[in-house]
């Protein structure tokens, strides 16, 4: 008998969450190596991105809660910053991501990506001036955050439209 999975099954939440987890820590893993190792492509918010666009931004809290989470774990930085840092921004970078697809502007994926990747990264800061490393002047850095932000969010946009794109052409082929 062959079960047809909605975006709503437990089922396919616990695939889309896995898949995060996974991404998260490959990237966060790979980056370490990397002269800059506070920086990240943030790939695995395109699970995140893909569920506030299907209208389900609970289900996508859900997930960004869970791959911080398993991610700091796994990567021994549960208990560090990196992890306040991940939720925090995740967070507030899904209500940015909500608030731009109902408020009827017509962004794009593109749009809601950069307006996640920004919102992140500024989030970031916030948390790192008043809680990590407070009295610092880590504001400094906000033009290079935002223009890593604006980068970051067209490439996570743009795996996403092709991730889209792969999936719809596997549906149609199932569905013959």
């Amino acid at each position: 008998m062959k079960r047809n999975l909605t975006l709503s099954s437990p089922v396919n939440l616990a695939f889309l969450t896995a898949t995060a987890c996974t991404i998260h820590i490959f990237e966060s893993l790979i980056m370490r190596l990397l002269p800059l190792p506070f920086l990240r492509l943030g790939l695995s918010n395109i699970i995140v991105m893909y569920l506030i666009l299907q209208g389900r931004p609970l289900q996508a809290v859900l997930v960004n809660v869970t791959k911080s989470i398993v991610s700091g774990a796994v990567t021994f930085t549960l208990m560090t910053p990196a992890t306040l840092l991940s939720l925090g921004g995740g967070l507030f970078a899904i209500l940015a991501m909500w608030l731009a697809c109902i408020s009827n502007l017509g962004f794009t994926e593109i749009g809601v990506s950069i307006c996640g990747a920004i919102a992140h990264n500024i989030m970031q800061l916030i948390l790192v001036q008043t809680i990590v490393l407070p009295g610092t002047r880590v504001f400094v850095l906000t033009p290079l955050l935002l223009f890593l932000g604006l980068i970051t969010g067209i490439i996570t946009a743009w795996f996403l439209i092709i991730a889209e794109a792969r999936f719809n052409i596997i549906k149609t082929d199932s569905n013959e």
